[in-house]
């Protein structure tokens, strides 16, 4: 990029670069997409809109407001930079930038070409789902999690968690409820299959209640005791630095983080997420910790997947109350 700004109004051949500089001084971030393609963005890349405290959210900025705001005024009259404007691309789509853009940069690198393998897996899971293991980069997340498990130590979860379970069609609260189900009432879930019990946590009342989508729930307040191997997909830089981009990625993108609409038995947004599951099980993880897709970017989920941690052997349930998304109330254990 050409370093150096415009010595006269009418030096409109630097247009593009003094544009381009000045974004970067204002976001130190180059143009993720525009108004034309930033909703295909998201679908690829659905946590980038809440994560880094809703930076991609933040960073949208009309350009009538870039000219005011930034020193391209200085060197270009507003019809000018409208009429420039009209020969500048979107990087992403390629179409003629809008009136809106979305400065972004994702906070790791992401590995060559990943969207040409979200893509490749969508198709996959819509179509031929138990031959995931046939695609090149499923093989490649298979090896990489098993190369992990020999990297990562168990440790013990400090904090407590909570398990909620909607109150339409509970016949009762109490602490069998919150265990491992039975596998004959097992349905399919992010990182589950069909018959597979597991237990979902979350880090507090309101993530719980979120991904229940704000249905009014029984939560249970549950304590794991002992160390569990936990594949880490929130923070994987300090858990697994040497694979941190492959797994932000992952958790960043549609492979793991779309959210499941409707209730129906077609579920191809779990189809990747249950397969990691799979992978990390064999490879011998005890849990997944992975960023919740109903809530705030903090919030987090664990998936324990190790039935050993049931309650009454390597867990243990402290308390019990109803949570209707603001107010709790207390329930004998």
């Amino acid at each position: 990029m050409n370093s150096s700004l415009p010595t006269h109004p009418h030096d409109e051949a630097a247009f593009e670069d003094v544009f381009l500089q000045e974004l970067d001084s204002w976001y130190s971030a180059d143009i993720a997409c525009c108004d034309r393609c930033y909703k295909k963005f998201l679908q690829i890349w659905p946590t980038a809109y809440s994560a880094e405290s809703e930076e991609f959210q933040r960073n949208q900025i009309q350009l009538d407001t870039f000219y005011d705001g930034s020193r391209i005024n200085a060197f270009y009259s507003r019809e000018q930079f409208e009429r420039l404007l009209t020969n500048m691309d979107c990087p992403r789509c390629g179409e003629k930038l809008g009136h809106t853009l979305y400065p972004y940069e994702l906070p790791f690198d992401v590995p060559k070409g990943f969207e040409e393998h979200i893509v490749a897996i969508s198709t996959i899971a819509n179509e031929t789902p138990f031959l995931l293991l046939k695609n090149e980069f499923a093989q490649t997340v298979l090896k990489t999690l098993e190369g992990l498990s020999q990297t990562t130590n168990a440790t013990t979860v400090p904090l407590n968690l909570f398990r909620a379970r909607g109150l339409q069609g509970l016949k009762e609260i109490s602490a069998n409820q919150f265990d491992f189900a039975d596998p004959r009432f097992v349905g399919e879930g992010r990182y589950n299959h069909a018959g597979q019990p597991v237990l979902y946590l979350g880090d507090s009342k309101g993530t719980c209640f979120h991904e229940l989508r704000g249905a009014h729930c029984a939560i249970a307040e549950i304590a794991l005791d002992g160390e569990l191997k936990v594949l880490d997909l929130t923070n994987p830089y300090d858990s697994h630095k040497d694979q941190s981009d492959l797994l932000n990625a992952l958790a960043f993108s549609a492979l793991l983080s779309t959210p499941q609409e409707g209730t129906g038995y077609q579920k191809p947004a779990y189809v990747f997420s249950r397969f990691v599951a799979d992978c990390a099980r064999s490879a011998g993880f005890d849990a997944i910790q992975y960023p919740s897709t109903r809530t705030s970017a903090q919030a987090y989920n664990l998936v324990v997947l190790n039935a050993e941690f049931s309650i009454g052997r390597r867990s243990r349930l402290l308390s019990l109350c109803i949570f209707d998304g603001e107010q709790s109330k207390a329930i004998e254990v």
